[in-house]
Parts: structure tokens; sequence; C-alpha cells
């Protein structure tokens, strides 16, 4: 893996394979004035990091979620093979190599690499903020890997004398993140003329609380409450295997992001300008028809119209454009008209032939393109809480946290404006309520596949095994993704897992549900 990690990788690469430009870049991140290894300053490599989520999370690593919860469908090129389950080792490339980033160049990617050198440059100026911070990210950052790839080099991989690091276990990543999270926790607390984070910089590096950038005391209480949410978030992601975490998890929520209205939550840094456009938007630009809105999300959502669950299908506007008709109508890439498990509808448009596109967020051709995206928030929290709190025996609690999340309904931002939604009603906070409530909720968000594969909902079928093609038999959602080319065959250590089965945190796999031929519902 080494080999590759001295390659200049840099947001480009990691971007190229989806067909968009590079993200953000900026003076300090696109030049060398001096080599990493002479930074006195820990702000350029900073920027960097906090610039890779989106291109992994709302990248590939965001569209394989996407696609196998359903919440898009694969409608041409390479986006209908994935939708398919056809990802290839070499399609990986890109997202896996990222994670790490390069040893010897200023713009590294914003890897692990890059977030151990700003670990290191704090503890040199005896800035805990730049540290605590750092492995904010850290953990956010290889918890993402561990759950798209299951096991994955870490405790080796920012050792530049590995050259072929071990790959650690699932489980044990997820334990080594808990434990960065709680040493992240200890050194926010830590006050001092020396602890000022990205507060100190000449151009103030912070991009995700920019409200907040000047005073090192506000950066120190809003990370100190993104570590909590990361880990009750992370501990769910243990859950099916080791069921003590539920109540871990809970433990975690009070202490997590906690303002209804939106304005703590982790939103992604976006703005019009043409470097700094949301990647869903942009790849939409680049890709237009390769992707549209899932049918499965937008039958959900009727549904929950209908019952009442939901109070008017403005969650859908905001997602999706309506068809002529005046409804919305989702797309299944062997364009067949099928319903599944009686509830959900996850055929090919409604009966007139219409389609949904997507909404200005994510069209690709609409300005500005600056929409935030959600990270980690408020609902999600409390969503967290709610389920946490039904699977250890309090329905009550599980009811107020549910209610919680529904009072208060945002979705990132866009124009410098967060972006609400009308209050929800209260409905019984049972498990199939709340993983819908958060499918819905986190649009896009890599998070709701790790719902899927811990409690098997929402009730989805597998797409097809072609396109047009026969109904699957024993075809199960995808559990993992495969591991790139290059470390497969760099690193002799590699595990040869070729397979889209079932992870360590995930030995339960889903049933597989089977299209039955059907009219469509109606719409």
């Amino acid at each position: 893996m080494r080999k590759f990690h001295r390659v200049v990788l840099g947001l480009g690469l990691a971007f190229s394979a989806a067909g968009c430009s590079d993200y953000l870049s900026a003076p300090d991140v696109t030049t060398d004035p001096t080599k990493v290894t002479l930074l006195k300053s820990a702000g350029p490599l900073y920027i960097g990091i906090q610039e890779a989520g989106p291109p992994q999370r709302e990248g590939g690593l965001g569209r394989f979620p996407a696609l196998y919860i359903q919440q898009v469908a694969g409608i041409a090129r390479q986006q209908l093979g994935y939708d398919l389950y056809q990802a290839k080792p070499a399609d990986l490339d890109p997202y896996f190599t990222s994670v790490f980033g390069a040893t010897n160049t200023l713009n590294g990617g914003g890897g692990l690499l890059d977030i151990h050198k700003v670990q290191q440059l704090g503890r040199k100026s005896g800035d805990s903020l730049y540290i605590g911070i750092a492995k904010v990210y850290e953990a956010l950052y290889m918890g993402l890997a561990a759950d798209q790839f299951g096991d994955i080099p870490y405790r080796e991989a920012a050792d530049s004398t590995k050259l072929t690091p071990h790959f650690d276990p699932q489980l044990q990543v997820y334990g080594d993140l808990q434990a960065q999270l709680d040493s992240a926790i200890l050194f926010l607390t830590a006050a001092g003329p020396t602890n000022l984070g990205p507060s100190g910089a000449v151009q103030n590096p912070e991009l995700i609380y920019q409200n907040r950038a000047a005073d090192p005391n506000l950066l120190r209480a809003i990370y100190t409450k993104v570590a909590h949410s990361l880990k009750a978030r992370l501990y769910m992601h243990t859950a099916e295997a080791d069921p003590t975490a539920y109540a871990k998890a809970l433990a975690e929520v009070p202490l997590g992001i906690a303002d209804p209205t939106g304005a703590d939550d982790f939103l992604w840094f976006h703005d019009a300008s043409p470097q700094g456009n949301n990647i869903w938007w942009q790849f939409n630009a680049a890709r237009a028809g390769d992707l549209g809105p899932g049918a499965a999300i937008v039958e959900i959502e009727k549904r929950r119209v209908l019952a009442g669950i939901e109070p008017t299908d403005t969650l859908l506007g905001l997602y999706f454009t309506r068809t002529s008709s005046g409804t919305f109508a989702g797309s299944r890439p062997s364009a067949a008209v099928m319903t599944t498990n009686g509830t959900i509808y996850n055929g090919g448009g409604n009966p007139a032939g219409e389609f949904s596109g997507f909404s200005p967020l994510f069209d690709g051709a609409t300005p500005p393109g600056d929409f935030r995206q959600p990270e980690l928030t408020y609902a999600e929290t409390q969503l967290i809480g709610a389920e946490a709190a039904l699977a250890t025996g309090n329905a009550a609690q599980a009811q107020i946290y549910f209610d919680a999340a529904r009072a208060n309904r945002t979705y990132g931002s866009s124009a410098g404006s967060i972006l609400t939604l009308p209050a929800a009603p209260s409905a019984p906070a049972t498990l199939q309520n709340i993983i819908e409530e958060k499918y819905v909720r986190l649009y896009l968000n890599p998070e709701v596949w790790n719902d899927y594969k811990r409690t098997c909902l929402p009730s989805l079928a597998p797409a097809p095994v072609a396109a047009g093609g026969a109904t699957p038999r024993g075809t199960p959602i995808s559990g993992r993704l495969p591991y790139g080319q290059q470390e497969l065959n760099a690193n002799p250590n590699a595990p040869q897992v070729l397979s889209t089965g079932q992870n360590a945190n995930d030995p339960n796999p889903c049933a597989v549900l089977n299209y039955v031929s059907s009219s469509p519902l109606a719409n």
C-alpha cells in the first residue's frame, strides 16, 4: 500500500473516476512552498482534511450506499452496473487509496497520513485543540472505511516504515476509534494560550463551523459534541455483533449534537464556486442521466404521507421534482413494474412512464450548487437515541427521542440558510418508524446503509440480477465493497476478498425479498 501513498493522490484522483472536476483549491493546499515535513502550522493540512470529506462521502463512497439502499437508481453507464452489485476492485482504487493519503506532498489527499501530521504539529506547538479536532476527523474517515470495506489497515497505516501494513479486524478498528474519540474529548477540554486550533490561523482554515472559527472555546465545545455523536454512531455499527453497544450509544446521545435548529449540525462545506460545488450536484452536471431518484424512497415516503406519519410531501419536493402529472415517481435499473413485501413499490415510474428528477439541490444544472450536505446532525443523534432506547427496553425514552427528531426537522443549508421541513405529528416509536425516519431524513448519507445492514429496514428487495432480467433468488443486497485492485496487487497482507458479502459487524444477513409481478401501486 505504501508505494501508492507516495503517488500524488490529491482530491483530483479520488474524483477523476467520477468524471468530475477537483473539489476545492486554495493557495495553501495546491502549492508546495514547503515540504510537509517542514510545516510549522497545521492550517494547510487541516484545510485539506476538511476538503477530503465531500469527495469521499458524496463521491464514490456515497454513491455506492445510495444505490444499494435504493435512495437513487443507476440508469446508465457505470452506475447501471453498480446498481446491480457489479463493482470491481479497480472501480474502488481511487476511493480506497484516498482514505490514507500521501506522504510527500502538501496536498496529500487529507487522509489518515495528513491527519496524523496535524496531530504531530499540534503536539509540537502545544495545541490540544488541533489534536482533538484531528482525532475526530480520524474517527470519521477511518470509520467510513471500516463501514464499507470491513478489515482495513489502521494501526500500521500511518507508519511510513510499514510498506505493506497489516489489515486490522473491523471490530478492532471500531474499538480503536472509540479510544481515539475518548482521547479527542480529553484534548478538547484543555484551554490555554497555545490551544488555539484553527482559530489561531492568520487565514482562518475552519470550513465546517466558520461562524465559530474566531473563538477557540466555541470550536472546543462544538467538536466535543460532534465527538459524542460520532461515538454514538460507531457504537450502533457494532450493536448487531455486540448488543451491549446499544446502552453505550444511548449514554452518548445527551452529550452529542443537541441544537434542534440545525445550527450545530456538521455540514460539509460547499459554495457556489466551480471548485466548491456540492459533489452530487457536480456529478449530475457531468453525468446527467446516469442516476435518477430511487423508487424505494419515493414510495416509502408516499406511504408515510398516506398513513399520516409524514404531514405532507414537502420532503419529497425537497429532494425530487414532480412529474408532469404532479406526482413523484422513482426508478429501478430494470425499468420493470414490480412490488415487493406488500408495502413498497420498487418499479420503474408511474403508469404513464413518467419519472421524477433531482431537485435543484442535486440536479447539476440549476445554480448555485452550494448545498451543504449533512454529515452528522441533531436528527441522527436523536434517532440513534430512539433506536438504542427501544433496544434496551425503554420504550418511553425511545418515544421522547423520536418525537424530538420529528418536531425539529432540517436538512443541510443553501445560500447560508438552514433548510427546514414542517414538523411531523407524533407517531409510535416502532423500529420500523425510527429507521424509516432516518432513511428519509439522512438522504444520500452513507449511514443509511449501516442502518439497513443492522436492522434489515426499510424492507427492500435486491436489484434484478441484470437490467430487465429475472427475479433475483438468493442475491442479497451488497454488504461491503471490494478492496481496491492496487491494494490487492501491492500488499500481500490484503485479504483477497472480492465478494460483496457481510462484514464482521453484520453477522446476520438480511433476508432476500423477491419481486413479484404486479400492477403499479396508485400514484
